[in-house]
């Protein structure tokens, strides 16, 4: 959505995504080495400081109104436990203050994948969610709040590349993710590309860097996309654990 300056840039977040986003904020096109802003990942810690209260603004799900003001997040883990919270993290922004916390909920017999992202007074703004085990393919679904789908993290399968497609809630492809598949060293530092939805410009990148995780993304791009490739991290983070647990359980069955 252009501004009404003819800049291109919209300081408004679009209510839906019926066409793409635009790109402007990032221009000319990301190269694919581009570094981060911050060059070290914020510590997490009990004192980290918290981003300001922010009003309700109108057309943007409550609790994402930060979001309308940066182009990066960086994903600390906390710890994680075999309870009932799994894995705990926070989400920090570039001078390293709380945005969120987020925790993976995991119950017997529940879903295969229901991750909760709260405010920092607790209150939970967003869920991610793969309601069930009945697919080969665990899409993720994005709400905001908790009961209103907002978009989608749908997995392409390949071998050699991981890729995710970024749909908004009448599940539109929006933009595209594409990094290197399991077959390489998808366990070390890595970088996944955000694309635009015809790949032909990189517009974001999510990278992996000690353990961390940073999401990068147009400063312009309508909050509830940014919100779902937040989400899409975690959906990255959960298949990468999963797969290194995988390898680890088939390595010690063979000694």
């Amino acid at each position: 959505m252009a501004a009404p300056d003819g800049s291109g840039v919209s300081s408004v977040p679009m209510k839906g995504m019926d066409v793409p986003p635009s790109y402007d904020a990032i221009h000319p096109p990301m190269p694919a080495t581009m570094p981060l802003q911050s060059h070290s990942f914020p510590a997490s810690s009990p004192q980290t400081a918290i981003v300001p209260y922010m009003a309700q603004i109108p057309g943007v799900p409550p609790g994402l109104e930060y979001l309308t003001q940066i182009d990066q997040v960086v994903v600390n883990e906390k710890f994680s436990s075999a309870q009932r919270w799994g894995r705990n993290y926070e989400l920090v922004n570039t001078l390293g203050q709380r945005i969120f916390t987020g925790k993976q909920e995991v119950v017997c017999c529940g879903p295969p994948y229901n991750f909760h992202i709260a405010d920092n007074n607790n209150k939970e703004v967003m869920q991610l969610l793969v309601p069930c085990q009945c697919t080969c393919s665990p899409n993720l679904e994005i709400h905001c709040p908790p009961g209103n789908i907002i978009g989608y993290s749908v997995w392409n399968w390949s071998t050699f590349v991981t890729s995710l497609s970024i749909q908004n809630a009448t599940k539109q492809t929006v933009l595209v993710v594409v990094g290197p598949g399991f077959q390489t060293n998808l366990f070390g530092d890595v970088n996944f590309e955000v694309k635009s939805n015809d790949e032909t410009h990189t517009v974001g990148m999510i990278r992996r860097e000690s353990g961390h995780f940073s999401v990068q993304f147009p400063l312009d791009l309508d909050v509830n996309i940014k919100a779902v490739l937040i989400g899409s991290c975690f959906f990255l983070d959960q298949a990468i654990y999963q797969e290194r647990e995988r390898m680890m359980r088939a390595r010690t069955s063979s000694d």
